[in-house]
């Protein structure tokens, strides 16, 4: 496989057979924070919170359930979300991650967080890494889009197809007409088998 970098965030892939393009198509959990402009603060000054009392079991799923936690947060007129992990979404991250977003105590969940408490399962230890607190300065649906949805151009020839998915498993076509080869919708699996069967180049934007 040939990766060539031709403009930020795309890659030109020249795919070989065999070639897994799902495991091409994976991102760091850091691509899902930058998309929300997201800035690292100090979890127990940003959230009044003593650091001695959460020694050695700071962990989001502690937390959740926490009413210390809870309470701080209710003392600085915020709320918390509902538990968010990667296992609950089909997703491109390519390590486990759990996320909970915190909010004005007086906003829905309709609207766009202040902060997210975000952790990463660590590959080496096996078990999962620190939680961090980061500062959010964009829009919240930006880091699900990045989640789930990537998009695709496929060339063929002169010929160039553009695919999008948003779930990770369908795949729709966005620029052109149907063929017999080139389907409205590919099931992940249609698509992986198209792309082992020819001699194509993909572009991933």
């Amino acid at each position: 496989m040939k990766i060539l970098k031709y403009k930020q965030f795309v890659e030109s892939l020249t795919l070989n057979i065999n070639i897994d393009i799902m495991e091409s198509l994976n991102i760091w959990h850091d691509v899902l924070l930058n998309a929300i402009d997201a800035k690292e603060v100090d979890f127990y000054d940003t959230l009044k919170l003593p650091k001695d009392i959460y020694k050695q079991k700071l962990d989001i799923d502690f937390l959740y359930d926490n009413v210390e936690f809870i309470n701080s947060l209710s003392s600085l007129s915020l709320k918390k979300s509902t538990l968010n992990k990667t296992d609950d979404y089909s997703t491109f991250v390519n390590k486990p991650c759990k996320w909970m977003f915190i909010y004005d105590i007086n906003s829905s969940e309709l609207d766009n967080p202040i902060y997210i408490l975000f952790q990463v399962w660590n590959d080496v230890n096996k078990e999962w890494g620190d939680v961090k607190l980061y500062n959010i300065n964009d829009d919240v649906k930006k880091f699900y889009d990045k989640l789930s949805s990537r998009t695709i151009e496929i060339i063929d020839g002169g010929d160039k197809y553009i695919y999008q998915t948003s779930d990770v498993n369908d795949w729709v076509l966005q620029n052109k007409q149907e063929t017999e080869v080139y389907k409205k919708v590919f099931r992940k699996e249609e698509l992986q088998t198209l792309l082992n069967t020819k001699n194509l180049k993909i572009n991933i934007i």
